[in-house]
């Protein structure tokens, strides 16, 4: 009885086939992709405006079924944050840091380096040109921050703070800013959404 041999050729498909079988990312994969990805052409998922053309810092969400979402602002993400989504809770939030050389107050579309949005440092209270709702800048250091905002009224948050402005903004100006520790540019305007 004559032995057959299993040929070069056989042997590379079946190791082509395990190897598809096994690399990262395939359908059987339950765990989506948690890096950041570059902006191409995504709409806000709050506001509808096209990504790319907005002003960093600007964010992605992405849920723990794989679905991604891209905001044009941090204050879009903010109110993407506050309402229940079908996708669940977030698995990761990255946000765009801003260059410490940057001039804040101008618009800067090109691509910015992404950092986890809890290990962002948020800046409050400078003003923008050209950008709709409430500036909010994010840097990846505090000193970076502090330069920025010397000789200014506004605030360094981290990523709870800013969430706690965010709350009291939406709420509403109280009778007296003194309660809130908000001055001068920096107190919560009356209106709700970031656009």
């Amino acid at each position: 009885m004559a032995r057959r041999r299993c040929g070069p050729v056989r042997v590379l498909a079946l190791a082509a086939l395990l190897a598809a079988a096994c690399t990262p990312g395939d359908a059987s994969d339950p765990t989506p992709a948690l890096g950041p990805v570059a902006i191409a052409d995504q709409e806000d998922a709050v506001c509808g405006m096209l990504v790319r053309d907005q002003s960093a810092p600007r964010s992605q969400v992405i849920h723990r079924d794989g679905e991604r979402s891209f905001l044009c602002s941090i204050g879009d993400l903010l109110v993407y944050l506050d309402v229940p989504s079908p996708h669940g809770v977030p698995s990761k939030v990255w946000v765009e840091a801003m260059e410490p050389g940057e001039d804040p107050g101008a618009s800067h579309t090109g691509p910015h380096s992404w950092i986890p949005a809890e290990d962002g440092v948020y800046v409050v209270g400078i003003e923008r040109h050209g950008i709709m709702g409430p500036p909010v800048l994010v840097y990846r250091s505090r000193e970076a921050a502090r330069r920025v905002t010397q000789g200014t009224s506004a605030r360094i948050l981290d990523i709870e703070e800013l969430k706690t402005w965010w709350q009291r903004r939406s709420e509403g100006p109280p009778a007296s800013n003194e309660a809130t520790g908000f001055s001068g540019s920096d107190a919560p305007p009356t209106r709700r959404h970031g656009h």
